[in-house]
């Protein structure tokens, strides 16, 4: 089974491959950049999850597979605290979508009014700035920085596809409907 992921990230792949694996066996999983056609950093889970499906879509078509994923990070508002999330979908060649999401987690404030007032274009480079890491959106991720290492960003990642592989794992439900 060849799987193509629309991004390049490392943490995104490694995450991908484990949810392929134990849901429906080994993959070749594929990194392919594309663009995601919603902002750096995508605000409310519309946003966030068109994001994911336009990287799943996008990446069947650039590297033709058997299914095509999206993951994408992006932040809303539930009760006025900010809640990072990571959105998936997962495609197949017949056009069948699934999509999921990973827990979510409250953003510090000072990091989303960093955003918030543009003087950064993503969470990454907040995060960056304000804890002194590089790159940290293909290493642990902020996740991995509040919870002192006991979650990762690949760990939100393979739950976010395990929720949108569901709907593989299990397609007579959807037949049936």
């Amino acid at each position: 089974m060849r799987v193509a992921v629309g991004s390049r990230n490392p943490v995104k792949l490694r995450g991908v491959e484990r949810a392929f694996r134990e849901l429906l066996g080994p993959a070749e999983v594929v990194g392919v950049s594309v663009d995601p056609g919603v902002p750096r950093q995508p605000v409310g889970l519309e946003e966030t999850l068109r994001g994911a499906l336009n990287r799943a879509q996008r990446a069947l078509q650039a590297a033709p597979s058997d299914y095509g994923v999206g993951v994408e990070a992006g932040y809303f508002r539930l009760a006025g605290h900010p809640i990072e999330v990571q959105a998936a979908a997962v495609v197949d060649a017949w056009g069948r979508v699934g999509v999921g999401l990973s827990p979510g987690f409250p953003l510090p404030p000072p990091l989303v009014e960093a955003i918030e007032r543009g003087e950064v274009g993503e969470l990454e480079e907040a995060v960056d700035r304000a804890f002194g890491t590089r790159n940290v959106g293909e290493a642990g991720g902020l996740v991995s920085i509040l919870t002192r290492g006991r979650v990762t960003r690949e760990e939100l990642t393979y739950l976010a596809v395990a929720m949108a592989l569901t709907r593989f794992v299990n397609a007579d439900l959807w037949t049936r409907a």
